[in-house]
């Protein structure tokens, strides 16, 4: 059985799969169904077959393999999100750094490797469906920062420790004895210099690195 087991108080959630190979899709469902028996399980072969498959429903979390969908990831979560408003999780035998990094900049959720535990991806999908973010920890080494002009200060990292934290920028600036204005500039350049598109992001990606705890 999977260690990572739904809560009681929380539903089974709805899910897409998008590959293009049926045995994948096939051993996927098998591993969402262990996790969650009362999840609603829709597949499709390719991104445009989404919505035919859904038949008008929203998923609470999108699988997929942008290696497979035949488009770059920009444009793989662009498309998707035209067509389907749920987050995504990359699921793919892709480990690389350069794919990694742009499925980061294109904002999805969670990014795991094919050949990685069964719990791994449950994990990315959970944290997808309440908005949290997760990257396969066998991965997070392969997240390269520059040095330079992307090393944070020891005020941004300040500031991205007191988002992590859960604080809003109005707390930020009340606890640091800035205006708000002031933490919305650190938070800009911040996401700039981490090539985050959310905060969420930004602070996923801080951790991953050691830059905050």
């Amino acid at each position: 059985m999977l260690a990572c087991q739904m809560s009681p108080s929380k539903p089974a959630p709805t899910c897409l799969i998008v590959d293009e190979h049926p045995v994948v899709r096939a051993g996927i469902r098998a591993v969402l169904e262990e996790a969650w028996p009362e999840a609603k399980v829709v597949d499709a072969e390719r991104v445009d077959d989404a919505p035919e498959a859904l038949g008008g429903e929203t998923p609470d979390v999108v699988i997929v393999d942008p290696s497979r969908a035949g488009v770059d990831v920009a444009d793989l979560v662009a498309g998707l999100g035209e067509q389907v408003d749920a987050p995504i999780v990359i699921f793919t035998a892709d480990g690389g750094a350069r794919l990694l990094s742009e499925a980061l900049k294109a904002g999805v959720r969670g990014y795991v490797r094919k050949d990685s535990p069964s719990e791994d991806l449950v994990r990315a999908i959970e944290a997808a469906r309440t908005g949290e973010f997760y990257v396969d920890p066998g991965l997070s080494s392969t997240i390269v920062l520059d040095e330079g002009d992307r090393t944070l200060s020891a005020r941004q990292r300040e500031i991205l420790q007191m988002l992590a934290d859960g604080m809003q920028t109005e707390a930020v600036a009340n606890k640091l004895g800035l205006s708000t204005e002031t933490v919305r500039t650190h938070t800009k350049r911040i996401l700039a210099k981490l090539e985050a598109s959310t905060r969420t992001q930004a602070v996923a990606i801080g951790i991953r690195h050691g830059l905050i705890e």
